[in-house]
């Protein structure tokens, strides 16, 4: 038999999760086809799944001076093991936003919808398989959800257009008139970041990702990198968020064995945000009471805006603080439907 042994467990005092939820809503109509509601949305959710590492080294360990060299495994709690997962329920999370919404029923060719809204999200763990960063310490975990959106803006139509539906040619009517215009717009901001990497500097024999030390908060350019003539990033100084504060580098590891300055997603600002631009043309060509074809014409990102990828968060890149990706090219698609 192969050592250390590895295996994974469950607490034995398993707790079932439990959610609460919470909402005041004012609603009023404006118009004859149009409402206005506003909103404060909560929820906390207690004994929800997470890791918790049964093995692992105390806070320090590996740089005591009579560990100095010895192997990982052999100054584990239980020895003869590896890392010990257990999945617990013992997780916490808090969600609350402010929701506004718009809303037109489809009347006299016209229907829309405008939702916004402005929440925050907190958690000591965002999913079944995320451990901690120190067992000992775990209140480093407590911090900005994985999923954590701060602003969300919706918007979709339907529009009959009038144009030419009174034509006196009848080919231009056929052809021109009677089509309808819907569409999806979609913007909000970035997840969490955690500035850090797997340094073992907490000593606990663990390659996790680790928060490293910041000085406050970091110039934002806001820029997107194109590399060089040379095709890479040397000599590039267009930066999402600046890796230097006053001179020093706004990231340095903490000192051996010292716990960081913040917490796990506890960066003031998110990662770079997403839009989505989608509409569609059609028309529907009836040539029998009970059958036509209908003609679509459909473009998603139609500006064909490029959405970045995610910023560099490893303080040791040659790229930290860079946004190096973009996706989300322009699609276009034509069909064409029989319905009898």
């Amino acid at each position: 038999t192969a050592f250390p042994q590895f295996f994974m467990t469950i607490d034995p005092v398993y707790k079932i999760p439990r959610g609460y939820n919470w909402n005041a809503t004012y609603q009023r109509q404006i118009t004859g086809d149009t409402t206005v509601e506003i909103g404060w949305v909560g929820s906390t959710g207690n004994f929800l799944s997470r890791e918790r590492d049964l093995n692992q080294l105390p806070t320090g360990t590996t740089f005591k001076p009579e560990n100095s060299g010895a192997n990982v495994n052999y100054l584990r709690p239980f020895k003869g093991y590896a890392n010990i997962p257990m999945l617990e329920h013992s997780g916490r999370s808090e969600y609350n936003a402010l929701q506004f919404e718009v809303n037109r029923r489809f009347s006299k060719g016209l229907g829309f919808g405008v939702a916004y809204t402005y929440g925050k999200t907190m958690d000591n763990n965002s999913g079944p398989r995320d451990g901690f960063i120190d067992t000992y310490n775990q209140q480093l975990n407590w911090g900005k959800s994985s999923n954590d959106v701060r602003h969300v803006l919706v918007a979709n139509y339907v529009w009959e257009m009038p144009f030419f539906n009174n034509a006196n040619s009848g080919v231009v009517k056929t052809l021109a008139g009677g089509w309808q215009l819907s569409g999806l717009v979609q913007f909000q901001t970035g997840a969490p970041i955690t500035i850090g990497r797997g340094d073992d500097y907490l000593g606990i024999g663990s390659t996790n990702t680790k928060p490293w030390n910041l000085n406050g908060d970091p110039d934002r350019p806001q820029q997107f990198a194109n590399r060089n003539s040379s095709g890479n990033f040397n000599g590039i100084s267009d930066f999402w968020f600046s890796p230097t504060k006053g001179g020093a580098a706004w990231a340095t590891k903490p000192a051996n064995g010292t716990l960081p300055n913040q917490n796990r997603n506890s960066v003031s600002f998110n990662n770079v945000g997403f839009q989505n631009w989608n509409i569609a043309a059609f028309k529907s060509f009836r040539f029998a009471e009970s059958q036509f074809i209908q003609f679509r014409l459909e473009a998603f990102n139609f500006p064909n805006h490029p959405n970045w990828g995610g910023v560099d968060t490893n303080p040791t890149s040659s790229t930290f603080g860079m946004v190096t990706g973009k996706s989300s090219e322009r699609n276009v698609q034509l069909s064409l439907r029989y319905s009898f």
